[in-house]
C-alpha cells in the first residue's frame, strides 16, 4: 500500500513540475513585450517580442534558456531587417541581412566567431549550394 502511495505521489510531481505555462510580459503602456513559452524558469519552444509601439522585434526557439534554430529580427516598423541562427545561444550558421526586403549580405558564424562574409545574394549563391535563399 505505502509502496503504491509514493509512486503516486512521484508520478503527479513529476507530471506537475513538466507542465509547461504560456507567459506573456508587458510593458508599462500595456502592450505586449513578450509571449513565449517556459518550463519551470525555463523559456523553451516559441517567443515573440515586441517593440514598445506594438510591432514585432524578434521571434524564434529556445532549449533551456537559450535561443536556438532561426531567429527572425524586424525594425521598428515590422520589416525583417536579418534572420540569424543560433545553438546554444551563440550565433551558429547564417545570418542573412535584408534592407527593403531584399537581401544585402550574408555572413557565416561558428559558435559566434563570424567565419565568413558575402556582400551581395549573387556572392553567396556561387560559394553555397542552399536552397533557402
Amino acid at each position: 500500500m505505502k509502496k503504491g502511495f509514493y509512486i503516486l505521489l512521484l508520478f503527479t510531481f513529476f507530471q506537475v513540475s513538466g507542465q509547461k505555462t504560456y507567459l506573456k510580459e508587458h510593458y508599462d503602456n500595456g502592450k505586449l513585450k513578450s509571449e513565449g513559452w517556459l518550463n519551470q524558469t525555463q523559456k523553451v519552444d516559441y517567443w515573440l517580442y515586441y517593440f514598445e509601439n506594438g510591432n514585432k522585434k524578434e521571434e524564434g526557439h529556445f532549449i533551456n534558456n537559450k535561443k536556438c534554430k532561426w531567429w527572425i529580427f524586424y525594425n521598428s516598423k515590422e520589416a525583417i531587417s536579418k534572420k540569424c541562427e543560433f545553438e546554444n545561444d551563440q550565433l551558429n550558421g547564417f545570418s542573412v541581412f535584408y534592407k527593403n526586403n531584399q537581401i544585402i549580405r550574408v555572413e557565416k558564424y561558428f559558435m559566434g566567431t563570424k567565419s565568413n562574409e558575402w556582400n551581395s545574394l549573387k556572392e553567396f549563391k556561387k560559394d553555397n549550394k542552399l536552397n533557402f535563399l
